[in-house]
């Protein structure tokens, strides 16, 4: 008898397995530039993470899988560890990105130059509308009506050295460039405000199998870039084209000025080989149109009002410490980003990887 149930039990077992037939994926092979990579991004407002990052390229598409983990456990409950994908199809001008949140698995659907980028388009567009002429509005931080206080830029320089420093980074013997980006501004009183941009980049002379890769990845950024209307400036090249983007919040619309990037372009010559491992550091030292806390006049406690007096005391206090928090230190970075390449290579990968998979919801981007 126990051998009859046994055999029941193994034979709806088997059955079971039998029924979840494996999924085939029957779409074409083609070459595929791979490329694998690990790094950390933290700030002074945003939360430190390090990821793992693998990025499939071909010449008209791109998916990038990254794996990010918070390091605090604050950070973990508000955002949650998370399992991103992007697919790029410049065929197509579509931008998918796509979040596996625990097996809640959605996407969205935008322009390849984002859906944010898309709407203030089409909002400039229709301001356009109605008299026939375009309504444009251009904050200069030197008119005294539109800024309370008026800065001037005296300098913005960018400067590549050649460290002649050599390491091996995923097989590959790479070499040390810095690079030093200063703007400053300063206020009618003469105090400044200084932004450094200190990055290093790990560069390697391509073997042939490199040499494919970052030949596919180059042509992808190029029509990227052409695809968005974005110019392909020289940092492009080494750096991600996220952090590249926003890099415009350091330089404002400077990075465009034709004397700079020409400067850009000349100093970036320097730097030969495809890039193997980049740091971006930002250091900001804020003195501009900073005003000194004026001197409170200490009060005596009022016994008679002991609510309100305590009330006044903890506001006080909490205004100074606030003061303090949003002025950061000059000499630890407010932005850091290091991502270092793992694995480098060219393989045969299906097409179907650069689809939105099967099983995932779309939603729509708020």
């Amino acid at each position: 008898m126990m051998k009859k149930i046994t055999g029941l039990l193994l034979l709806i077992v088997l059955t079971g397995c039998a029924g979840k037939a494996p999924v085939v994926d029957n779409s074409d092979k083609n070459p595929t530039a791979v490329y694998r990579t690990k790094g950390s991004i933290a700030g002074f407002v945003l939360p430190d993470a390090t990821f793992t990052e693998a990025v499939y390229t071909r010449d008209d598409r791109r998916l990038t899988s990254t794996k990010r983990e918070y390091d605090s456990w604050m950070a973990r409950q508000f955002f949650g560890n998370s399992n991103e994908s992007v697919i790029l199809r410049l065929d197509r001008d579509l931008r998918w990105t796509l979040l596996d949140d625990d097996g809640d698995k959605t996407y969205t659907e935008c322009p390849l130059a984002g859906c944010a980028v898309a709407s203030m388009k089409k909002f400039k567009d229709q301001q356009g509308k109605g008299n026939g002429k375009d309504q444009q509005f251009d904050y200069d931080p030197n008119d005294k009506k539109a800024s309370a206080c008026p800065v001037q830029l005296t300098q913005n320089s960018f400067k590549v050295t050649d460290t002649g420093k050599t390491r091996t980074i995923a097989g590959q013997q790479s070499k040390e460039y810095r690079a030093d980006w200063v703007v400053e501004y300063k206020d009618g009183k003469g105090r400044k405000d200084r932004n450094q941009l200190k990055m290093v980049f790990w560069n390697a002379k391509p073997s042939a199998e490199m040499e494919k890769v970052w030949v596919v990845n180059a042509k992808a950024d190029k029509a990227y870039l052409k695809k968005i209307k974005q110019d392909n400036n020289a940092l492009a090249a080494v750096i991600p084209a996220e952090i590249f983007a926003s890099l415009s919040v350091f330089a404002g619309d400077k990075v465009s000025n034709s004397k700079l990037a020409k400067q850009i372009a000349s100093e970036m010559k320097k730097v030969k080989g495809h890039p193997m491992s980049t740091t971006v550091e930002w250091y900001l030292d804020r003195k501009a149109c900073v005003e000194p806390q004026k001197t409170k006049k200490k009060t005596g406690f009022d016994w008679s009002n002991p609510i309100d007096s305590m009330s006044k005391t903890a506001s006080d206090m909490a205004s100074d410490k606030a003061a303090e928090m949003f002025l950061p230190n000059p000499n630890e970075p407010i932005f850091s980003y290091l991502t270092e390449v793992t694995e480098i290579g060219e393989r045969y990968e299906h097409d179907s990887i650069f689809d939105v998979p099967a099983g995932y919801k779309r939603v729509s981007k708020k």
